[in-house]
């Protein structure tokens, strides 16, 4: 008898690709009826409706046959830092992509195991009397982070287990996502159309993390503001930072953001929440970055340097090196075309895979 395929990935596919049902019948040149069947578990579809959902879904035929776990539209495993006018089409694409780079990471480790040297904990902050402050010291404190400025956010997490990828998302409207679930460790997408400047990517990665460590039985109405508020602790610890913010104006600023490593914008909100300027001062400030055009980009000669994801590239090239795997096996195991594996994941790897 043969094997049945599994619905969740027909829609998994679909959703990657960003098409409605109705699309992929119209490219399949079938009736909607017949895809709704198939993603319901109703139709085991026939070996040519197989190969037509491969071709024009662009995935190997495997890939409809994972057993993988799926977590769907709206899962709670997933956190975003998004804007409120990113399109849910938009947004189920994502969560499809995410749920399949996770499936790749996974395959990954099976021969490249990580050695971290910490590791991550999930805290109730209701543990903390509601300080999200207190859990992100501990954090650092957990991490031996020295006092100060966090010298590479993105090599801590690493340090810890955590995996980041820097993607394309297709958008401008999200700067990250997400996920830690118990098949794998916690994984950070990083929106590469976003993260232009290195303080945004650092707040960005912290804020994550903020998820990662306080919202794992889901949270409150609060979770956004709670992320932020780790954050902000995370990078900017109160009781060393409080004293330098006073006084601020623009020159002050920018020494105070290359040493921190976060944007002026963020220390003039870290000062407002400690209470270093009032607020009729923090919206002149505002007011200052609005009429010198910061509030979009801050001068460029203050720009912090990227940081660079190293971890998921250490996984590849210790197939390609000591595991001998070409770029062939590696969209294989990966049930990715070889094309698309390049595209993915080549850039990091291109020496290697060349040959």
């Amino acid at each position: 008898m043969r094997e049945e395929i599994n619905a969740e990935m027909v829609i998994l596919a679909r959703e990657s690709r960003g098409m409605t049902q109705a699309a992929l019948a119209r490219a399949m040149n079938v009736q909607q009826g017949t895809v709704s069947k198939i993603e319901a578990g109703l139709q085991n579809p026939s070996e040519e409706m197989i190969e037509k959902l491969a071709r024009t879904l662009r995935y190997p035929r495997a890939f409809f046959y994972q057993d993988d776990r799926v977590h769907g539209f709206g899962s709670s495993v997933f956190y975003h830092r998004k804007r409120q006018s990113l399109p849910q089409s938009v947004l189920r694409k994502l969560h499809a992509d995410m749920n399949i780079r996770r499936f790749h990471i996974e395959r990954l480790l099976r021969s490249a195991a990580i050695e971290a040297s910490f590791s991550f904990h999930a805290y109730d902050v209701a543990d903390f009397g509601g300080s999200v402050e207190d859990v992100a010291q501990l954090v650092r404190a957990d991490w031996k982070l020295p006092p100060g400025p966090v010298r590479n956010v993105t090599e801590a997490i690493e340090s810890a287990g955590g995996v980041v990828v820097r993607c394309d998302f297709g958008t401008r409207k999200i700067d990250a996502i997400s996920e830690w679930v118990s098949t794998c460790p916690p994984i950070f997408f990083i929106n590469a159309n976003t993260a232009i400047t290195g303080d945004r990517l650092r707040f960005n990665l912290a804020h994550e993390l903020g998820h990662i460590i306080l919202h794992q039985g889901g949270g409150g109405p609060n979770i956004e503001e709670e992320a932020d508020r780790f954050a902000s602790e995370f990078l900017m610890p109160g009781a060393e930072i409080k004293t330098s913010l006073h006084r601020l104006n623009i020159p002050k600023l920018a020494s105070l953001k290359q040493y921190w490593k976060v944007s002026m914008q963020a220390l003039v909100m870290r000062a407002y929440r400690l209470k270093t300027i009032t607020e009729a001062q923090m919206r002149y400030l505002f007011i200052q970055f609005s009429q010198a055009g910061y509030r979009m980009r801050e001068p460029e000669e203050l720009d912090i340097p990227v940081e660079k994801p190293t971890l998921l590239k250490m996984m590849i090239d210790a197939h390609a090196n000591e595991l001998g795997y070409s770029a062939a096996d590696l969209g294989r195991i990966l049930n990715l075309e070889e094309d698309e594996f390049r595209d993915l994941y080549t850039e990091r790897s291109l020496r290697l895979l060349r040959g």
